[in-house]
């Protein structure tokens, strides 16, 4: 991994709450390594739209398929490239209470700014032993945390009236909610008046913001950071036309580039190889996922051109 670079939080920066939040990928130049220079093309694009953050090892950054080396590496080069700019969260998806500690730490020394952190999967927790792991490890973290509830990938959902509880502790500092669910969305949005609330699954991400959405952890800022972000400044606006142009792009990203193949994780294989194809990361996946095929890779290809002349024209 090399040295550890010295922390590189600023003082100044403080743990998001509203605004577009990309989860950003894991680019590899090979099984195990990163591809640092993808990595720095990613980023640097994103902040330059203007995300209000970045969040590492998400489920977009395939945080359960990398090795601890790896994470550390690349919270370690992510701190490098932003050298305090914007916020940097990152994702606490392991399950187990060990691992999740000492990654916190570690993130902390670098100079993360929060923490997003996942229920345990694998034994499906009821409602009530949630809330006590949570309440038994947060206090033990050494950063503001972020709650996620993405049920499709963890098989546990955190409901709303947890939620609600669990944002009372002093560390939990919002929730990110992609369970795709907005009537759960909005009961918690009832429960939680005060603290930031983030949409994930970004194709309703319009309709979330209608119901008080405070802002969105959207994958396709990976792609396109200047249409998710454009979505979120016209909706705060109040423009509801231009908004309405952009979500259209936004919906032509998922069909075109998220649909091409399928299963669960098909997102992010269209994701992963779209950035290939404009030259900005390495497709390469971590496995236990492969690459797409090249029919699969030649349908995104071409539809790449048509999405980018419509985002300019929305824009």
């Amino acid at each position: 991994m090399g040295h550890i670079l010295p922390p590189t939080r600023s003082p100044n920066v403080k743990i998001p709450s509203s605004g577009i939040i990309p989860p950003l990928v894991t680019p590899l130049a090979t099984l195990g390594t990163l591809d640092h220079a993808g990595l720095e093309r990613v980023a640097e694009r994103a902040i330059a739209a203007g995300v209000t953050g970045l969040f590492v090892l998400g489920t977009t950054g395939e945080a359960p398929s990398l090795p601890m080396r790896l994470k550390r590496e690349l919270v370690e080069r992510t701190m490098a490239v932003t050298a305090g700019r914007v916020p940097v969260l990152v994702g606490l998806l392991e399950a187990c209470v060990e691992d999740s500690r000492d990654l916190a730490e570690f993130a902390a020394a670098q100079g993360a700014t929060g923490l997003v952190l996942t229920p345990p999967f694998y034994f499906p927790l009821t409602q009530p032993q949630l809330i006590s792991y949570a309440e038994r490890l947060i206090p033990q973290l050494p950063l503001p945390v972020y709650l996620y509830n993405i049920p499709v990938f963890t098989k546990v959902l955190l409901e709303p009236e947890t939620l609600g509880h669990l944002c009372q502790l002093p560390q939990v500092c919002g929730a990110k909610d992609s369970g795709g669910d907005l009537e759960r969305f909005s009961r918690t949005r009832a429960l939680v008046p005060d603290l930031p609330l983030l949409w994930g699954p970004e194709e309703r991400l319009l309709d979330a913001m209608d119901l008080g959405a405070d802002g969105g952890v959207t994958g396709g800022a990976n792609l396109f950071p200047e249409l998710y972000v454009g979505l979120y400044r016209a909706l705060e606006a109040g423009d509801r036309p231009r908004a309405t142009a952009l979500n259209a792009v936004v919906q032509q990203v998922s069909q075109q580039i998220y649909s091409a193949s399928y299963g669960g994780p098909s997102f992010l294989l269209g994701m992963k190889c779209a950035l290939e194809e404009l030259g900005l990361a390495s497709g390469l996946p971590a496995e236990p996922l492969t690459a797409l095929d090249d029919a699969t890779r030649a349908r995104i290809q071409a539809a790449l051109p048509a999405i980018t002349a419509q985002l300019a024209a929305a824009l």
